[in-house]
């Protein structure tokens, strides 16, 4: 699997080249774009928000129609008139992850030190736009302070909206909290087994 360092590092390769498999990421966003239905995707749907969306979580903009000439899809899927195939899907999520995930870098600048499953969910949540929503939770998470975070990430209307009409964006919230709280746990078991070695080897320098 490709670390976000690395792809960090390989950021001038052209996008055909690159493997969607950055610390899960593209995996994680497929999965919750696509919900079990590949076939929605492949043409303009609209999202929980009632945006137009097509393929694993592009926003329909004004800057879509360059886009999809860039990568040489046909102009005629944003017009309804054709659809997108797996492949040109899996292409456009490949561009948007390579556009977005600095993006995620410069809001989160430790984010290549914390585990995949964090990272992933942390990209997850900034490419819904849920994570800017929440500058409180993005500073805490800057601080280290993990657990924190995870409780004011889901102070928002956004979640309380979700659990009051039984959508699925609460369930999202509720992975990147979960992912929250487990980098905490993980970071005290690797300060508490520093601290451990730490005695251990100054006890046998006494010896």
């Amino acid at each position: 699997m490709k670390s976000f360092r690395e792809f960090l590092l390989e950021m001038s390769q052209p996008i055909e080249k690159k493997e969607c498999d950055i610390n899960g990421i593209c995996k994680v966003i497929k999965e919750y774009e696509s919900a079990g239905n590949e076939e929605k995707i492949l043409s303009v749907y609209k999202d929980s928000k009632g945006l137009p969306t097509i393929g694993h979580g592009h926003l329909v903009t004004k800057e879509s129609p360059k886009i999809f000439s860039d990568l040489n899809i046909s102009q005629d899927v944003l017009a309804g008139k054709a659809k997108l195939t797996p492949e040109q899907a899996d292409q456009l999520l490949k561009r948007d992850v390579q556009v977005r995930l600095p993006q995620v870098q410069k809001m989160i600048p430790n984010l290549a030190t914390y585990s995949p499953n964090l990272q992933a969910e942390i990209a997850s949540e900034h490419f819904r736009g849920m994570l800017g929503k929440s500058p409180k939770a993005v500073s805490l998470i800057n601080k280290g302070e993990f657990e924190q975070a995870a409780t004011e990430f889901l102070d928002a209307k956004d979640y309380r909206d979700s659990l009051q009409q039984k959508t699925g964006i609460a369930g999202r919230m509720e992975k990147l909290s979960n992912a929250l709280k487990k980098e905490a746990q993980l970071r005290k078991r690797q300060q508490s087994g520093s601290q451990t070695n730490q005695v251990s080897l100054n006890s046998s320098t006494l010896q």
